[in-house]
């Protein structure tokens, strides 16, 4: 079956983050992240319910607002540190990790941002840096993922009415190969891990409550990613995922706070997430 790396799927959007900010903003973000995953599934089918991941990270962003020849623009880095702990009966073919994850570097720009009119066209690219801690003979279970990646991505958002907004936005991964990889059935021997491109739409609605509190449902679709062993592909490992995530944002007069709660809705392959629950807190310097 497909297994588990905690940058595996690919990057959501928070409410909001479409909008264009100002220029000349430095911010620091902290995520806190707890998610656990259950059943086994290949091909659609559940082959197993007597396994379970335990996921929690800590992730660290700083951003920077500017503008690019008069469009608003950020750059971001990202460093997360954390947890994976295979439980049940994954803990007898697993070894539990933690430390450093791979770090993220982001730069977007605003090609369209009419603040009259709330539309805004963003895209953005992505360069994930093999960082993380990584454990060769524990295959995809590992903080790291011992290679790079990149991704790019364009999203678009607009007022359907007074108080809600509508985003959506696509994104594509592409993933550098890993030729320090043993698959947990041949651990005696090394082989080249590559994967396919792994492609994402995701779309939401976002309700103002007040200038204070804002409510948010976003879906998510994630198809592709096959991966190759030594040149052949791999049965059962193609991503073909439908989750969703409700947010809740809150403006505070010391950071802005958002609390998000999300699960798979229903997967091909790979362990279903049963939970994950996020605590962001953003703040300005």
């Amino acid at each position: 079956a497909s297994l588990y790396s905690p940058a595996i799927y690919a990057i959501d959007l928070q409410p909001g983050e479409i909008a264009a900010p100002p220029p000349g903003i430095n911010l620091i973000q902290l995520n806190v992240i707890s998610s656990k995953r259950g059943d086994a599934y290949q091909a659609k089918q559940k082959v197993s319910d007597a396994t379970k991941l335990v996921s929690n990270q800590f992730q660290l962003r700083y951003i920077h607002t500017f503008e690019t020849a008069d469009l608003p623009s950020v750059v971001y880095v990202q460093t997360p540190l954390g947890y994976v702990h295979p439980e049940k009966a994954l803990s007898s073919v697993y070894n539990k990790q933690s430390g450093l994850g791979d770090t993220t570097m982001v730069y977007a720009i605003w090609p369209y941002a009419n603040k009259e009119a709330r539309q805004y066209l963003a895209a953005g690219a992505y360069l994930t840096l093999p960082t993380g801690h990584y454990e060769a003979s524990n295959g995809l279970i590992n903080m790291g993922a011992n290679r790079y990646s990149v991704a790019l991505q364009t999203g678009y958002q607009m007022p359907i009415s007074q108080n809600v907004q509508w985003m959506t936005a696509v994104d594509a991964v592409w993933f550098g190969k890993n030729d320090d990889y043993f698959d947990f059935r041949t651990p005696a021997q090394q082989q080249t891990l590559k994967q396919d491109a792994l492609y994402t739409l995701q779309t939401g609605l976002a309700y103002d409550v007040s200038k204070q509190l804002s409510l948010s449902a976003a879906y998510f679709y994630t198809q592709g990613g096959e991966r190759v062993l030594d040149g052949v592909d791999v049965a059962n490992s193609t991503t073909r995922l439908h989750r969703y995530q409700l947010s809740a944002t809150a403006q505070f007069s010391f950071a802005r706070i958002m609390l998000q709660y999300g699960d798979d809705l229903d997967t091909k392959n790979g362990y279903i997430e049963d939970s994950r629950v996020v605590l962001r807190v953003m703040k300005a310097f």
